[in-house]
């Protein structure tokens, strides 16, 4: 199990090929592509959509992990929050376990998603099912957001990226879709 603060920030981009083309360009480290499948569940004591959390069963091709959101703070625009995870074997285990103790599910995210690892952020280039393709760049800390934050603008500066930060998550703006 571990527990940091993730910050990040997510763009609609309408090219993703250009961007991977680029940071290959500028010695980003390659780390692969995945289809992911994250189910959200809903908790029965409070509802996570109102306190601006999220549980999390992703599976992918690699394994099985479940992950818990904190709320989401703004930090000079970007968004942090707290994640825990931690490995388990199976998806459908651990979606039945979840929903046996009166969880539910709430909605499913399907992606691509390819990686790059570049000036001490990790990228992501995002075809998501149903809502079109985002760019993620992300800092995983201990405390310093406001030095996750000034690494986030840096690279996106380099990488000549432009657009409105996006604080919604996926999940978010799927059920905003309707």
């Amino acid at each position: 199990m571990s527990s940091v603060i993730e910050v990040e920030t997510k763009i609609a981009v309408s090219n993703l090929s250009e961007i991977a083309d680029r940071l290959l360009s500028l010695g980003a480290t390659d780390l692969g592509g995945s289809v992911q499948q994250d189910t959200y569940l809903n908790a029965p004591h409070c509802d996570y959509a109102r306190t601006d959390e999220a549980l999390r069963v992703r599976e992918t091709e690699c394994g099985t992990e479940i992950t818990y959101k904190g709320p989401k703070t703004q930090a000079s625009g970007l968004k942090a929050r707290k994640e825990i995870t931690l490995s388990v074997a199976s998806a459908q285990d651990a979606i039945a376990l979840l929903t046996a103790t009166g969880f539910f599910v709430s909605a499913v995210v399907r992606k691509e998603r390819n990686e790059y690892q570049y000036g001490g952020t990790t990228i992501s280039l995002d075809n998501v099912e149903g809502l079109g393709t985002y760019m993620e760049i992300e800092v995983l800390t201990d405390a310093d957001v406001s030095a996750a934050n000034t690494k986030i603008e840096s690279v996106k500066k380099e990488l000549n990226i432009s657009g409105a930060h996006i604080p919604e998550s996926y999940l978010e703006l799927l059920l905003a879709k309707g």
